[in-house]
């Protein structure tokens, strides 16, 4: 069974985009895969100390929380974030792992020693929602995303914007959202399927 690894950003438990992660995870949970879901909020961990220590082998020396993180992207099959957007970017929770994996920067370009391999590139999508609905406050979340995924050997396979959403609980007012998102959660795991062959 393939595992879908699902990273819940937002500080709100079943807030706008948790609820939405948790219809795309159940999409693909019908298509017969595993999903691991973390809450980054609840993780304890600091944030990069920009000490370079893991030049040396590519890994992270500060030992907390993070250090359970990297073994689950490295054994899942497919990657599924969601962020509010706040200010116009990802919050502060979901930027402090990325940053963590500075140790993954240096493991695939200064040792050529990737943790994830580069062929063949696994899937990562991403979800977000924002309470403005200017299209451009979504827009830079998404493209640190993608310098993620290319970082960390995942290939961008999409993403889905829900701007608009405030309140908590805003987001089960609006069922075709939900419906998107359960539907972009099957599609997405087909296509990983289809790429590898099965």
């Amino acid at each position: 069974m393939k595992t879908l690894l699902a990273l819940a950003s937002s500080p709100r438990l079943d807030g706008n985009s948790e609820t939405l992660l948790k219809e795309f995870c159940r999409g693909a949970e019908e298509m017969g895969w595993n999903v691991e879901m973390v809450h980054i909020n609840k993780l304890k961990f600091r944030p990069c100390q920009a000490c370079d220590a893991c030049a040396k082998d590519g890994k992270c020396i500060v030992k907390d929380d993070m250090q359970d993180i990297y073994p689950l992207v490295i054994n899942s099959d497919a990657l599924i974030i969601a962020s509010p957007v706040t200010f116009g970017s990802l919050n502060a929770q979901l930027k402090m792992l990325i940053d963590r994996f500075q140790c993954w920067w240096h493991a695939k370009y200064n040792l050529n020693a990737p943790f994830v391999p580069d062929e063949p590139k696994r899937k990562g999508f991403f979800l977000c929602v924002g309470a403005l609905k200017r299209k451009r406050y979504c827009e830079n979340a998404v493209e640190i995303v993608k310098v993620f995924f290319h970082n960390i050997n995942h290939q961008f396979a999409g993403s889905l914007a829900f701007r608009g959403y405030d309140e908590k609980g805003a987001i089960l007012k609006a069922p075709e959202a939900l419906a998107e998102a359960y539907q972009a959660g099957k599609d997405f795991v087909t296509s990983v399927e289809e790429k590898a062959g099965k």
